[in-house]
């Protein structure tokens, strides 16, 4: 590889964290474990039609099943080995709301940043199904975890994340001056319109709150075009691109043709690396790697694999 790399979307948890995380997605939105069968399948040597088939019968026995394996052996420490010795320079972990022992998943990822702050961040999950307690975890999470930024999934709470009732949390972000990575593209919760995740969305955000730092998580896909017409019209709204392989986009008809023009030009230094890598079965700098094979001017790669990520994280990296 190249390029060093930082890395602004991963998710790195031990079983209890899998187990919480994944039993959040079987209650909300149970196809995401039917599509995340064929990880499962992988990484068992099963036979990926009789997984999905178990998952669409019991999404939650298969996100315990999935959480078991993806937690097996877990040590911070190895993975902070691994990721100094591929090329990465730093990377955000993503944390969650949800429950484990005596206290949250947020709770353990800041444990894990607080361990190696030079290489890890911490960026605390909220849920804004009651915006009283997302405010309220936010500020424990940025006063008492040291978390440096924060992250919300409206399809996952059901909720419209630019509601009024929701201004005080995005109030709080701004004035604290922290980032704050949206979802934003498609999703697979059947009973929440798609659109709860939609560029639109952010961009409504960002003008009711100038200053406030969006990083639009997974790129804002399907709606690229829209994703990168709304980062034109505020300078503060990032765009990363995990759980999507780099190596597809340059083919025709991907629906990333527009962030392979404008991404070199007019929103070029508001590009941002991430992977959540679990999802690719393949580490974040092979991933990296195949953004080098893009065919990208060397400038360009640098900027949306290090330099852009650098500049927004600060002293964090």
């Amino acid at each position: 590889m190249r390029e060093p790399v930082i890395d602004v979307c991963e998710v790195v948890y031990d079983t209890e964290c899998w187990t919480a995380y994944l039993r959040a997605l079987a209650t909300a939105a149970p196809r995401y474990l039917i599509l995340f069968a064929g990880r499962l399948a992988t990484l068992t040597g099963r036979d990926p039609g009789a997984v999905a088939a178990e998952a669409a019968r019991d999404a939650t026995g298969t996100a315990d099943q999935l959480a078991a394996v993806l937690g097996r052996g877990f040590d911070i420490d190895h993975h902070v080995a691994a990721l100094a010795e591929t090329g990465v320079a730093h990377q955000v972990l993503h944390g969650g709301p949800w429950p484990i022992g005596d206290g949250t998943v947020n709770d353990r990822v800041a444990s894990y940043a607080a361990r190696h702050p030079d290489l890890l961040s911490a960026w605390a999950g909220v849920s804004f199904a009651d915006p009283r307690a997302a405010i309220s975890e936010a500020r424990r999470a940025l006063d008492d975890l040291g978390a440096t930024g924060l992250s919300v999934i409206p399809f996952l709470d059901g909720v419209d994340p630019s509601g009024p009732e929701h201004a005080g949390f995005w109030r709080l972000a701004a004035d604290r001056g922290v980032p704050v990575w949206l979802h934003c593209g498609q999703h697979f919760r059947s009973d929440v319109p798609i659109d709860v995740s939609a560029p639109r969305v952010l961009d409504r955000i960002a003008g009711a709150h100038p200053g406030l730092v969006l990083v639009a998580g997974h790129g804002g896909w399907p709606w690229v075009t829209e994703m990168l017409a709304v980062a034109q019209r505020h300078a503060d709204v990032y765009l990363e691109f995990s759980s999507h392989r780099p190596a597809r986009m340059g083919v025709p008809g991907s629906g990333w043709e527009a962030l392979l023009a404008l991404g070199t030009t007019s929103v070029r230094t508001r590009v941002l690396f991430g992977s959540t890598s679990w999802t690719q079965a393949r580490p974040p700098a092979a991933l990296a790697d195949e953004v080098t094979r893009l065919g990208l001017p060397d400038d360009v790669v640098r900027a949306w694999l290090h330099d852009n990520a650098r500049r927004l994280l600060g002293s964090a990296s």
